[in-house]
C-alpha cells in the first residue's frame, strides 16, 4: 500500500498532520487535573502518529469511562444515522472512529474506552503497547476514510437503491477499512496476530450455524427485510474478521504459512475459496491506494458477500424498479425445531 510523500521538519521526522488545535474530550475522570494530564499524553501520541498517517481530517478524540454513552452522545453534525453502539459478539468493541459532518465537510472522530486506554500514561504498564496499538488502529481509519472520501465524495453517506445494496455496502467498506487499518497499524505497539486470528477462527466456526438459526426463525416471523439484514450481517462479520486478520498478516510481512491454525482451519473448509478471493480483492484495492479509477475493485467484495449469502440459502433476484425477489428454500439445516 503506497504512502503519499510527506515533507520533513527540522527534526528529521515527517511533519505532523493532525489539526493544530485538536479537540480532546474526556468524560468520567475523577479529577480535572487527572483529565488534563491524560489529555496531554493522548494528544502527544496522536500528534506523533500523525507524522506517519494523514490525520488532517481528524475531528477530535473522545475518551470516556462510559464508552457506550459516549458513542450515543457524539455530535455527528447534520447527518441522520442510526445510534452508535459498541460492537459485541465475537469481538468486544473498545474503540470506534465514526463519520461526522463539520461545516459540510466529512471528518472522523475517534471514541475510546478509557478502561483500555489509561495504560498510555505509563510506559511500564503491561497493557501500554496494547493501548498504543488500539490508538494507532483508529488513527489509521481517519486516513483511510479521508482517502476514500477524496476519490469518491458523497459515496459514504449515499442512499442505496434497494435493500440488497444497503446490506452490501457496509460490508464492502468495513472489509476494506479493517484490512487497511490493520495493515497500517500492524507494527504499532503489540503484535496482535493471535488476537485477530482467534476472533476470525471463532467467527469461522460459528457463522454458518448462526445464519441457519436465523433462517429457521424466519420460517415463523416471515419478514424478508429482517432476514436479509440478519444473514448479510452474519456473513459480513465473517468477511470483516477475515479482512482484519489478512491485513494484519500483510502488515507484519507474514504469509499464511506463519499462521498454521488458520491454514489448518481453512483446509477443506467451505469458506477457503472466499478467504482467498477476499485476500486478492483487498490487495487489488490497496495497490491503487487513494488513486482508484472507479469503484469496481470495491464491488468485488460486495459480490463475495452476495455469493456467501446465496451459499447460505438466500437467493436474491432484482426485478423491476429495483424490487427484490428472495427465495429461501427449505433445508434440514434451516428448519425450526
Amino acid at each position: 500500500m503506497d504512502e503519499n510523500a510527506t515533507s520533513e521538519s527540522n527534526t528529521g521526522k515527517p511533519d505532523e498532520t493532525a489539526p493544530r488545535n485538536l479537540p480532546i474530550h474526556l468524560h468520567g475522570f475523577d479529577t480535572r487535573e487527572r483529565a488534563v494530564v491524560f489529555s496531554e499524553w493522548l494528544a502527544g501520541y496522536v500528534r506523533e502518529i500523525s507524522r506517519y498517517m494523514d490525520l488532517s481530517q481528524l475531528d477530535g478524540v473522545t475518551i470516556a469511562h462510559d464508552y457506550r454513552q459516549a458513542l450515543l452522545d457524539l455530535d455527528r453534525g447534520n447527518i441522520s444515522l442510526p445510534p452508535l453502539t459498541p460492537s459485541d459478539g465475537y469481538a468486544i468493541g473498545v474503540a470506534m472512529t465514526p463519520l461526522v459532518m463539520r461545516d459540510n465537510s466529512l471528518k472522523s472522530h475517534i471514541v475510546l474506552n478509557a478502561a483500555f486506554m489509561l495504560a498510555l500514561e505509563n510506559h511500564q504498564h503491561e497493557n501500554h503497547r496494547f493501548a498504543f496499538h488500539i490508538l494507532a488502529h483508529e488513527c489509521a481509519h481517519v486516513e483511510i476514510t479521508h482517502r476514500f472520501n477524496t476519490v469518491f465524495p458523497g459515496v459514504l453517506l449515499q442512499r442505496r437503491r434497494n435493500l440488497q445494496e444497503a446490506c452490501r455496502w457496509p460490508i464492502i467498506i468495513s472489509c476494506w477499512d479493517e484490512y487497511a487499518a490493520t495493515f497500517k497499524s500492524a507494527l504499532y505497539g503489540d503484535v496482535q496476530i493471535d488476537g485477530y486470528e482467534e476472533t476470525f477462527l471463532n467467527c469461522l466456526d460459528g457463522a454458518r450455524p448462526s445464519a441457519n438459526r436465523l433462517i429457521a426463525a424466519y420460517r415463523s416471523h416471515a419478514s424478508v427485510d429482517q432476514i436479509l439484514r440478519e444473514v448479510y450481517g452474519v456473513y459480513g462479520d465473517l468477511l470483516k474478521f477475515a479482512a482484519y486478520h489478512i491485513g494484519n498478516i500483510h502488515g507484519l510481512n507474514l504469509t499464511l504459512d506463519d499462521v498454521p491454525r488458520t491454514t489448518d482451519a481453512l483446509d477443506g473448509h467451505w469458506f477457503a475459496p472466499y478467504f482467498e478471493e477476499l485476500t486478492a480483492a483487498c490487495e487489488a484495492i490497496a495497490e491503487n491506494y487513494g488513486q482508484w479509477p472507479d469503484q469496481t475493485a470495491f464491488e468485488v467484495i460486495g459480490d463475495l458477500a452476495d455469493r456467501l449469502v446465496a451459499d447460505g440459502g438466500l437467493y436474491i433476484t432484482v426485478i423491476d424498479n429495483n424490487q427484490l425477489y428472495v427465495d429461501i428454500p427449505f433445508s434440514p439445516e434451516t428448519m425450526p425445531d
